[in-house]
């Protein structure tokens, strides 16, 4: 049998945030955009979606959110079900994703009087595949004193593996007493071209040092290629901000289809999750 090497990955966080350079707005030119933000999983038993419109970047007004949309999800091609409207843009839907099965969906605007240009307008996601996730082997966590490389405290750590067969990419999520931080410099992912059929070790998914009682569960996400570099342009915009290679800002590639502009990703996911408190 062949030996599956050990490999300790070290993951960059991700950071997206506003330019803070002065910038002379064009108010005339501004084109509102529908913002789609969703996913299916095998997790979660209900489904959540968000339906928003942009707004110009120095309106101090509050977002303008969606009511009312018709919202369809499809599994291979089939209706599988219709959103339920809830409040403030969130739309529900009581289905769990099934690994292997291909997911879309296909959104009809309502009248929207603010933008009377959005109205009835159709958005469809193209399909994406519910891939299956590897397992989380181990958790564990280590105590680091202070030092010129790390601040002092505990830094959570854990053990996975990858599958023969490139586009296994992952996305983890860190839950810190119930709370699951909506920081996008906290994003983080990995694609699997260096990892490709080998065992994961040691993976440090610290954002800040933790303490004594915390209770943590990591969820680790499987998530298509697209979405994968959905994440990836992020990063790269976040990498050059405010810095010597500082370039214009511009909306990744997103899955969504149009006649208007849309911004947004719906994707499919399989989850794996493991628990720990630290100090016990």
């Amino acid at each position: 049998m062949k030996t599956v090497k050990n490999i300790l990955i070290s993951l960059s966080m991700f950071l997206m945030f506003s330019c803070m350079d002065t910038i002379e707005l064009d108010v005339k030119s501004y084109e509102a955009m529908v913002v789609v933000d969703g996913e299916i999983n095998n997790m979660d038993d209900v489904q959540s979606l968000k339906l928003s419109i942009t707004q110009p970047y120095f309106q101090s007004s509050q977002k303008i959110i969606i009511e009312e949309a018709v919202v369809n999800l499809f599994e291979d091609n089939n209706l599988i079900g219709t959103y339920t409207y809830i409040k403030e843009g969130e739309y529900l839907l009581d289905y769990k994703g099934k690994i292997g099965n291909e997911y879309k969906l296909e959104i009809t605007l309502p009248h929207i009087a603010e933008h009377p240009q959005l109205s009835g307008k159709v958005i469809s996601s193209k399909a994406e595949k519910l891939e299956p996730v590897s397992e989380i082997t181990a958790v564990r966590y280590e105590y680091k004193p202070e030092s010129l490389v790390f601040e002092e405290g505990y830094y959570l750590l854990i053990d996975t593996y990858d599958p023969k067969g490139k586009g296994n990419n992952y996305r983890w999520k860190v839950a810190v007493n119930g709370i699951v931080s909506n920081d996008p410099r906290h994003i983080l992912v990995l694609e699997d071209d260096r990892v490709d059929g080998n065992l994961i070790v040691g993976l440090d998914l610290t954002y800040d040092p933790f303490q004594e009682g915390d209770e943590i569960v990591v969820y680790q996400q499987s998530i298509s290629n697209t979405f994968y570099q959905y994440l990836f342009d992020i990063y790269m915009q976040a990498l050059t901000q405010e810095s010597f290679f500082d370039s214009p800002a511009y909306n990744p590639k997103s899955n969504l289809i149009s006649d208007i502009e849309v911004v947004g990703y719906f994707n499919a996911s399989a989850y794996h999750k493991a628990e720990i408190v630290i100090g016990d």
